[in-house]
C-alpha cells in the first residue's frame, strides 16, 4: 500500500499556524494511529517512530500531533493543560473525520501520556480505541487518577530505572485497573540503560513489537 504526506494545518489556541504530520493511506486504511510526544521526547525518538513506520507500511493512517507550547518556545503547563489538550484534542478529531477507521490507537510518551488518558477520560470519540502508555509520570496527580477513570483497553511500558518509576505506585494501578505492562528493568525514562548500546536497542524493540501486538490484535 502506498501513502503520503498531507498534513493537517490547524492552529493553535492563540491563533498561530500549527501543522500536524499526518501521512494517510492511498487506499481505505487499517486504522489510525495517533501519537503524542513527549516534552523532550519528539515523535522520531524510537519509542513512537518505529511503531508509526512499521503500522504505515501495514496499511495505517498516522498522525503526528505537534504542541503549541513548543512552537511559542513555552514550558509545558505555561499556558494552561486546558490548552494543551484542545490543540491535541482538534488534532484528533480533524484526523477522525476524514475517513471512517475500522480501528484507533492512541500512543503517548511521558507528557503525551497524560494527554492521552486525558483524552480517553472525557472524548466518547475514544470509547472503542485503544490506548498505550509509554514512561507515563506514575504517581502523580495529573496521570494516575485519570488512567484508572480509562475504560479502554491500556497498555503501559515503563523502566525500572526511570525517575517515574514507582513500585508502589505501578501496584495501585494494577489493582485498580486492568492493562497490559512491559516492564523493562534496568532502563530509563527513553527506555535506554547508560552506556549499553545493546540492551538500550534491546530494551526498545521489546517494548516496540509489544506495542504492535497489543494495537494489532484482534482479541
Amino acid at each position: 500500500m502506498t501513502h503520503e504526506l498531507v498534513n493537517l494545518e490547524l492552529t493553535t489556541a492563540d491563533g498561530r499556524p500549527l501543522i500536524h504530520k499526518f501521512y494517510q493511506q492511498s487506499e481505505m486504511a487499517k486504522g489510525l494511529l495517533l501519537l503524542f510526544p513527549g516534552n523532550h521526547y519528539g515523535v522520531d525518538g524510537p519509542l513512537l517512530y518505529y511503531p508509526s513506520e512499521m503500522l504505515r507500511d501495514d496499511g495505517w493512517d498516522t498522525l503526528a500531533v505537534s504542541y503549541g507550547f513548543q512552537t511559542a518556545g513555552k514550558e509545558p503547563f505555561e499556558e494552561g493543560l486546558d490548552v494543551l489538550l484542545d490543540e491535541c484534542r482538534s488534532a484528533a478529531q480533524a484526523a477522525l473525520q476524514i475517513r471512517d477507521y475500522p480501528q484507533v490507537g492512541l500512543v503517548g510518551k511521558s507528557l503525551g501520556a497524560a494527554v492521552v488518558a486525558q483524552l480517553c477520560a472525557s472524548d466518547e470519540s475514544f470509547d472503542e480505541a485503544r490506548a498505550a502508555y509509554l514512561t507515563p509520570a506514575l504517581g502523580t496527580s495529573f496521570f494516575d487518577p485519570l488512567f484508572i477513570e480509562t475504560n479502554q483497553r491500556a497498555f503501559v511500558a515503563v523502566g525500572t530505572a526511570d525517575r517515574f518509576y514507582s513500585s508502589e505506585a505501578l501496584e495501585e494501578l494494577q489493582t485498580a485497573k486492568r492493562f497490559k505492562l512491559a516492564l523493562i528493568e534496568g532502563a530509563d525514562h527513553s527506555m535506554n540503560v547508560s552506556g549499553d548500546l545493546v540492551a538500550s536497542t534491546q530494551n526498545v524493540r521489546k517494548v516496540v513489537e509489544a506495542l504492535l501486538a497489543f494495537l494489532t490484535n484482534g482479541t
